[in-house]
């Protein structure tokens, strides 16, 4: 039994403590039933997902990450569905500025040839400059992106800025393996040693985990611990320091 069914009975038992002498013992029993069947109604829609969902095929987590990255440099609290909606038209811009459009559908991601490490990092930073610029257009805010060593994460201010990370095979968020996978670090927790991290795909696999940054007051869905991110769990020529400055 997981600790949110567990309280979620408890909570249904005590709205239907047990009958007092004199009343309908039949009448407890039915409601205690259907408090039972709440709790488990809501347990059975949090098991592991059967639906096919957007990323179970394709490789659009960069663009996801840079999304979820402006999402939170700019309305944090929207609602996602909300901010897709009033964002639709700087998606088909990013999109429209991919150069391998063909690899991201296909599920290669962000694949754009056989080309040497430091020409390849280049390449998608390039690339990640480039979308943001497409994302902000129009509005009043200048995208500003940067390339960071991993060692700057401990430092950077994440209250103006987030970070795009792609990590490796080897990296494990507190869910478990990532793959080799771009995501968005949003926030840091230097308390308990973790970086808030929103990734597109966790709610694929782990189920829905979204919780909020009092601080930032931005969502993350996964952490992952800083002695998690080095140099064999990291791409680490792929850091990209990211804010907007409103004009």
């Amino acid at each position: 039994m997981s600790g949110d069914y567990g309280v979620r009975c408890i909570v249904a038992m005590s709205l239907y403590p047990p009958a007092r002498r004199g009343s309908s013992q039949k009448v407890f029993d039915r409601k205690l039933l259907s408090a039972l069947h709440l709790c488990i109604g809501v347990v059975t829609l949090k098991q592991t997902q059967r639906i096919l969902a957007q990323g179970h095929f394709d490789g659009f987590c960069l663009i996801y990450a840079l999304f979820n990255g402006y999402k939170a440099l700019k309305n944090p609290e929207v609602k996602a569905s909300d901010f897709a909606i009033n964002n639709s038209k700087a998606w088909k811009r990013v999109i429209g500025s991919t150069p391998s459009l063909h690899n991201f559908v296909l599920g290669e991601g962000s694949d754009f040839g056989q080309l040497k490490g430091s020409t390849d990092a280049k390449l998608k930073q390039r690339f990640v400059d480039t979308c943001m610029e497409a994302l902000t257009d129009g509005v009043r805010y200048t995208p500003s992106v940067s390339t960071v060593e991993l060692a700057d994460l401990a430092t950077i201010d994440f209250s103006k800025s987030v970070v795009i990370i792609c990590v490796t095979e080897k990296a494990k968020s507190e869910h478990g393996k990532m793959g080799d996978h771009w995501v968005c670090v949003v926030g840091r927790d230097d308390d308990e040693r973790k970086y808030f991290v929103a990734c597109s795909f966790t709610h694929q696999r782990y189920g829905f985990t979204e919780r909020q940054d009092k601080r930032t007051k931005r969502f993350y869905n996964t952490t992952i611990a800083f002695k998690g991110l080095n140099r064999t769990t990291i791409y680490p020529d792929n850091i990209n320091l990211i804010n907007i400055i409103p004009e």
